[in-house]
């Protein structure tokens, strides 16, 4: 991949992880029903917001997943064959580089909105 595509994809990984931090949560508190309460509990009304929290999860899976494919799409296509000098087999091993960098970018773009909101938003 050309070190354009790599800065481009890196900046797009870190603003995914920043957001991603926030959208999770919110996911998680729906799926939980951390706004309802304990002792009137619907089906229609609670219910359906669990069932938004799972689908807002599964859906970020998704776009990882898409989003990771068109990484490896993106990337270079060419695999390494490495021959074991034991037993003389040949093993084909595949470059992750790109993704694993990106999948990195994501987690720190993930930690630092944790910081974000540890040092400036709690505090008050």
């Amino acid at each position: 991949m050309s070190w354009k595509k790599r800065v481009i994809f890196s900046v797009i990984s870190l603003i995914w992880g920043f957001i991603s931090l926030d959208y999770l949560y919110f996911a998680f508190s729906k799926l939980t029903n951390a706004g309802g309460s304990e002792a009137s509990y619907s089906a229609k009304g609670d219910g359906l917001y669990q069932l938004l929290g799972a689908a807002m999860f599964i859906l970020w899976f998704v776009i990882v997943m898409i989003y990771f494919w068109f990484i490896k799409k993106s990337s270079n296509q060419i695999d390494l064959i490495e021959e074991d000098y034991k037993t003389g087999d040949k093993k084909i091993k595949k470059k992750w580089f790109d993704t694993t960098i990106q999948a990195a970018f994501i987690v720190t773009g993930c930690m630092l909105r944790m910081a974000y909101v540890m040092y400036f938003i709690l505090p008050e």
